[in-house]
């Protein structure tokens, strides 16, 4: 089955894809075993984009400032929702497929049987912050010279933390995504402007084991 990123990159189509999810999330919570708190995190969340993007949609009427107001609302809102999935629908048992699949989400195929991420090595990426307020992340396997992803492997989970000090474990990140070819392109609001970004990554077979982490690779926001 074709593999796709967690969340669309255009507007429009992110804001059919939240709600889209939302709405099948909703009924769904208790039978899933998702705890009320993280579904009311996410809808509050929701509010301000839902407001920021109706807004900004008006081309003729709309000033810089509601678009500025919409990027910092959909990235508040997209890094929610990105943790929401990782924790509550990515890997949770109760979700059936059939779901996933209805709310836009890979599903990943059980029936291959597949070498474990840990045993291929990890990651090695670097970071192009030549773009304002964007990140243009590269990754490679450690142990190839080529940029396919090794055999077995689904994609590149990334992880970060915005601000000095560096992480001294994972503890200390927060999951940005899971991407099946490489870069990844990461976003940022002007508050972030000026800041360090510390990233670790590792491979995620298709059976959802994670392997090693990579080493850390750091980059400022250029603003």
């Amino acid at each position: 089955m074709a593999t796709k990123r967690i969340v669309p990159r255009t507007d429009a189509d992110f804001n059919l894809f939240q709600a889209n999810l939302l709405a099948i999330l909703q009924p769904n919570i208790a039978i899933w075993g998702i705890l009320p708190a993280d579904f009311t995190t996410l809808t509050t969340s929701q509010s301000p984009w839902t407001t920021a993007f109706a807004k900004a949609s008006n081309k003729q009427n709309r000033t810089s400032a509601d678009v500025q107001a919409k990027d910092d609302a959909r990235h508040a809102y997209e890094k929610t929702l990105r943790n929401f999935v990782a924790q509550w629908l990515a890997r949770n048992p109760k979700v059936p497929d059939s779901e996933r699949e209805r709310m836009g989400l890979t599903v990943r195929d059980t029936k291959r049987t597949l070498a474990a991420a840990i045993a291929l090595g990890h990651p090695t990426a670097s970071v192009n912050f030549s773009v304002r307020l964007q990140h243009t992340i590269h990754f490679t396997d450690a142990n190839s010279s080529n940029k396919a992803k090794p055999e077995g492997v689904h994609g590149c989970e990334i992880w970060c933390k915005i601000g000095d000090p560096m992480p001294k474990d994972a503890t200390e990140l927060t999951y940005l995504a899971t991407d099946t070819r490489t870069p990844y392109i990461a976003t940022f609001t002007g508050a972030e402007a000026g800041k360090t970004v510390h990233y670790w990554l590792r491979w995620v077979n298709n059976n959802g084991k994670p392997g090693p982490w990579s080493s850390l690779v750091s980059a400022m926001v250029v603003g």
